[in-house]
């Protein structure tokens, strides 16, 4: 029983969150609260509190701590949740207490849909300013569930759920279309030119109504094939930012994929668009895996735009990154925000990082980054803490000159799967298919391939490799970022899905792969790869890889170096090929060391500590 609990959850896209993230939470709020009472006398000294509401509450860990913490009280809290059994646990963990009755505590929580408007009908008791608009909302939505299908019967749960959407502005952001152009013509109704080509009339008669508001013109079906493909936790963003009061505050969990993968850039362009940006907290990677995902989160706070209020975008915001959860880590995290929104932090702190006794970095935060910016970071914006670490930006002080590795290349292909229908996917010999496991540190590892057919190679033409290509691993935690250089001379060889075929021209490949061995192309991988799940790279994310020019002649010694160290490389495989442990393991070693002197002359050449690499 507990098993089917659990995986109707993970469908659902539930994942309970852990109350220290949630005490961080409001500690951050309270600052905000804090200064807004110092400043107008808006809330205690006026018998005042913030409105809260949590539209996907859970077990309500959220609504508590607010009332624990002082933030609130019981009439100003308000929950929604679509999980028809989470509303006696708010009863378990002394919600119920706090509202004295079951009857006043059914007052403030709801049994619906998150994403569905407020019932007209119910009334919020001591709520003030109708019900679409709250001082604070709180929350850890779900993600990486089932998302929306309307492909089947429209039913009337379907139909009140498309009928919402319809209001939501993420799908026009979505949509490359141009802004909508309003103009008012003889005989009544207003046109809307949705292309340069394309003029639309708009009547109350219509199916699908139009807002001036609305981005761009999405038409009805278009939102019901947007929805089936969009990730849940996207339009649970727009509705926490919907309930906020202009001037309202947001605090929301989400996977990292809305702030890193280019995908995604529409929802960050969104963002910022109806919101400040006032601090992103990258979380650990295992801060939910009690409760079944290693999903890697961050915790996004913002302060919802006022009406006709400016959009800002060159304005700091407050990054920071935490090791794990403990309570001392994030009250460093908070001791230094209260000092960067209360206007007190010194300038030597807007970029530090905290170690504790074993020299391992437990926090980091910078306040030296703006969000333009972030989000004219190339390939499409980032915002996620990890990207902007200092540890992972290339020297100020590199005299070379930086290019971006999409300069030089000319070809760059993802390999893929054999497939069942052409026989068997993997023979005992054949045509080497190579993947990110086939990447040795000194070079490619032909015993570590699977064979294809002729058949399955003549599918894959377009990923054959050749010498001198590049070979790159582009997914998973242990393959993104191996890279490989084709020096031997492989007949017919092909690459899967987990490894790129890079080609280049006007810059030595070689210099490339040990480039991207080094401790400066390592630290720009750490930082570009993206995934809520397996970290993964995509061809724009690659191409947007910084990378120094070193002078021809540099390049010229580094590739005469690999070579040297390849040959090394070869007699160690052939002895692996013929079970000769020893043979292997001395030419191994020897090519090791070579590769890894030869990184170490090279890194230092970038940093203008030595000429040469000979």
């Amino acid at each position: 029983m507990k098993k089917e609990i659990k995986q109707k959850k993970q469908d659902l896209g539930i994942f309970y969150t852990n109350s220290g993230i949630v005490n961080f939470i409001y500690d951050i709020l309270k600052i905000w609260k804090e200064k807004e009472e110092k400043e107008s006398g808006r809330w205690e000294s006026q018998k005042h509190f913030p409105s809260v509401i949590d539209p996907a509450v859970g077990e309500g860990v959220f609504l508590k701590a607010a009332l624990e913490q002082g933030f609130t009280i019981p009439k100003y809290v308000f929950g929604v949740d679509i999980d028809e059994e989470v509303k006696e646990k708010w009863v378990k963990i002394n919600l119920l207490k706090s509202f004295g009755s079951r009857a006043e505590l059914d007052n403030h929580f709801y049994h619906q849909n998150g994403l569905l408007p407020l019932d007209e009908d119910k009334v919020f008791r001591h709520k003030k300013g109708g019900l679409k608009e709250f001082d604070a909302i709180v929350g850890n939505p779900p993600y990486g569930g089932i998302g929306i299908d309307f492909q089947g019967k429209l039913t009337s749960e379907n139909k009140k759920l498309l009928d919402a959407l319809e209001k939501f502005e993420i799908f026009g952001f979505k949509k490359s279309r141009p802004k909508l152009e309003v103009s008012e013509k003889n005989g009544g109704g207003k046109h809307y030119k949705i292309s340069l080509f394309e003029t639309i009339s708009i009547t109350e008669k219509m199916e699908v109504q139009i807002s001036e508001e609305r981005r761009y013109y999405v038409s009805l079906p278009e939102i019901v094939k947007m929805a089936h493909g969009m990730p849940i936790e996207i339009l649970f963003l727009e509705r926490f930012i919907q309930l906020a009061k202009p001037g309202g505050w947001i605090a929301i969990i989400i996977p990292d994929g809305i702030l890193t993968n280019s995908n995604s850039h529409y929802v960050r362009e969104f963002i910022t668009d109806k919101a400040k940006v006032e601090a992103i907290i990258s979380l650990p990677r295992d801060a939910f895996k009690n409760v079944g995902t290693s999903a890697k989160t961050s915790i996004l706070f913002l302060q919802k735009y006022k009406d006709q209020e400016e959009r800002q975008k060159d304005y700091p915001v407050f990054l920071a990154s935490i090791d794990s959860l403990d309570e001392k880590n994030f009250n460093l995290i908070k001791d230094n925000y209260k000092n960067y929104y209360n206007k007190t932090m010194s300038n030597k702190n807007l970029v530090q990082t905290t170690t504790d006794e074993k020299s391992r970095e437990i926090v980091m935060v910078r306040v030296d980054k703006t969000l333009k910016e972030m989000m004219e970071e190339k390939p499409a914006g980032r915002l996620d803490p990890y990207h902007w670490h200092p540890s992972l930006e290339l020297p100020e002080k590199i005299k070379y000159p930086i290019k971006y590795l999409g300069d030089y290349i000319i070809e760059i292909r993802q390999g893929d799967t054999a497939r069942k229908n052409l026989g068997e996917r993997y023979l005992a010999k054949g045509i080497p298919f190579l993947s990110a496991a086939s990447l040795n540190f000194t070079g490619i590892n032909l015993s570590k391939v699977n064979y294809i057919s002729e058949k399955q190679n003549q599918r894959l033409s377009r990923t054959k490799i050749k010498t001198g290509d590049i070979v790159f691993g582009m997914i998973g935690e242990a393959g993104v970022g191996r890279v490989g250089y084709l020096h031997q001379k492989i007949d017919n060889a092909n690459i899967n899905c987990t490894v790129d075929l890079i080609r280049v021209k006007e810059i030595s490949p070689i210099y490339i792969v040990i480039y991207l061995q080094s401790n400066f192309g390592r630290n720009q991988i750490e930082s570009i790869k993206s995934g809520v799940g397996p970290p993964a790279l995509n061809n724009d994310e690659i191409k947007s890889i910084k990378i120094p020019i070193l002078s021809n002649t540099v390049q010229k010694n580094i590739e005469s170096e690999y070579k040297k160290m390849s040959k090394y490389h070869d007699i160690a495989m052939e002895a692996k090929k013929r079970g000769d442990d020893a043979e292997f393991k001395k030419n191994i070693e020897i090519a090791e060391k070579m590769l890894k002197d030869l990184i170490v002359k090279t890194e230092a050449v970038i940093r203008g500590e030595g000429k040469d690499v000979i």
